[in-house]
C-alpha cells in the first residue's frame, strides 16, 4: 500500500471507534497493521480532527496518567481487538520506535515547560537553542523565561546564527533530554508530588482545549468526563480560568466584569499580583474606579495570604461563571 493510501486509511481508522477500526484491521498482515497504527498515532498526535463521538473518548482518555489507563486508549484498544494483547504490546513498542525515529523531539514537545527547563539545567547554550527551536511558539517563550539569564542570551544568539546543528547532534540532544524527562520523578513522596503535578498539568491541558470549543460541544465533553471522574471534571472547570489567564481576557469583557467587583476585594486580590495582571485590570478601569482602588489599597495593612487567595478566588468565580455560560471572551495569542 502506497504511503498516501496508508495515510488515508489512518484518517479513516481515526474517525471510527476502536472496535470498528479493529474489525477493518482483522486479517491484515502484521507489518501493514503496524504501519497503519503508526500513522494513526501520527494523525492523533498532530491534532487533526476526529469524529464527535471519538472526541468524547479522546478528551476522557487524556485524564489518564498511569500505564493501565493508557492501555485503554484508542490505539491500544484497536490493536488489542485486532491482534490480541500480546502482539498488540509489541506493535505499540514498534510504533513508538518509528515515531521517535521520525520525530525525536515529539515527546519533549509534549512535555511540561517546567520539566523541560529542569531537564536542560546545566546544558550548553547550543543544546538549549536546539530544544527551543523544536518547541511550539506558545512553549518556547515560557521556557526561555525559566532559564538562567546568561544561557537565555546565548541560546537566542545561537538560534539567530543561521547555523543548524547536524542531524546526529540533534538526535543525541533529543535522546539525552528525553531520558532526563523520563527519569525526573523521584521515589516516595517526591514521586507522589510529581504525579500530582503531572495530573494537575494534564487537567490544565484539557481545560485549555475545552475552553476553546463551542459551549455545546464543551458541555458534552465535560459531561462525559464527569461520568468517569466527577472530582476531575470540577477541577478542570476551575482550571479553564486561573489567575494567570487574566491578561488574556478580552478588554470589553474585563471592563464589564470590573464593574461588578467590590473595590476592596479587588485591592486585596491585587496584593503582590504579577505586573501583567495589574496592568490588565488598571487599563480597563475608569479613572474614578482606579482612584477608589488606590484608596482601598492604601487602607490595607499586612493582609494575610489566605485573605488574598480568597479575594482572588472571588474574582475568578465571576470569570468562571461567565465562562460556564460561554460568555467569557479571550484574546488568544
Amino acid at each position: 500500500m502506497a504511503f498516501r493510501n496508508v495515510k488515508k486509511a489512518a484518517l479513516l481508522l481515526s474517525s471510527l471507534d476502536a472496535a470498528s477500526a479493529a474489525e477493518l484491521l482483522r486479517g491484515a498482515r502484521p507489518d501493514m497493521i503496524t504501519a497503519l497504527a503508526t500513522e494513526v498515532a501520527t494523525v492523533r498526535q498532530s491534532g487533526q480532527p476526529v469524529s464527535g463521538s471519538e472526541q468524547v473518548r479522546e478528551f476522557a482518555s487524556m485524564l489518564g496518567g498511569n500505564a493501565d489507563q493508557q492501555e485503554s486508549s484508542f490505539l491500544s484498544n484497536m490493536l488489542d481487538s485486532a491482534v490480541g494483547k500480546t502482539q498488540s504490546l509489541e506493535m505499540m513498542r514498534q510504533v513508538k520506535r518509528v515515531i521517535l525515529a521520525r520525530d525525536p523531539f515529539s515527546q519533549i514537545r509534549n512535555g511540561e515547560v517546567k520539566e523541560i527547563a529542569a531537564a536542560l539545567r546545566g546544558e550548553s547554550a547550543q543544546v538549549v537553542a536546539i530544544v527551543l527551536s523544536e518547541l511550539p511558539s506558545k512553549k518556547s517563550p515560557a521556557l526561555l523565561l525559566l532559564l538562567d539569564e546568561k544561557i537565555r542570551r546565548e541560546a537566542v544568539r545561537e538560534m539567530t546564527s543561521g547555523e543548524d546543528a547536524p542531524p546526529e547532534i540533534r538526535l543525541r540532544v533529543a535522546e539525552a533530554i528525553r531520558a532526563r524527562l523520563d527519569g525526573q520523578a523521584g521515589p516516595g513522596a517526591q514521586a507522589a508530588e510529581a504525579g500530582d503535578d503531572r495530573r494537575e498539568a494534564q487537567y490544565r491541558k484539557v481545560a485549555l482545549l475545552l475552553r476553546g470549543l463551542e459551549k455545546a460541544l464543551r458541555d458534552i465533553l465535560m459531561q462525559s468526563i464527569a461520568e468517569k471522574d466527577k472530582d476531575g471534571s470540577e477541577r478542570i472547570a476551575k482550571l479553564m480560568v486561573i489567575w494567570e489567564d487574566i491578561p488574556a481576557v478580552a478588554d470589553r469583557t474585563m471592563q464589564e466584569i470590573l464593574r461588578t467587583i467590590d473595590s476592596r476585594k479587588l485591592a486585596l486580590a491585587l496584593v503582590d499580583a504579577p505586573e501583567d495582571v495589574k496592568k490588565k485590570i488598571r487599563t480597563n478601569m475608569s479613572e474614578r474606579a482606579s482612584l477608589m482602588l488606590d484608596e482601598e489599597a492604601s487602607l490595607l495593612s499586612s493582609p494575610k495570604p489566605d485573605d488574598i487567595r480568597a479575594a482572588r478566588e472571588a474574582v475568578l468565580e465571576t470569570l468562571r461563571s461567565l465562562n460556564a455560560k460561554g460568555e467569557l471572551a479571550f484574546e488568544e495569542k
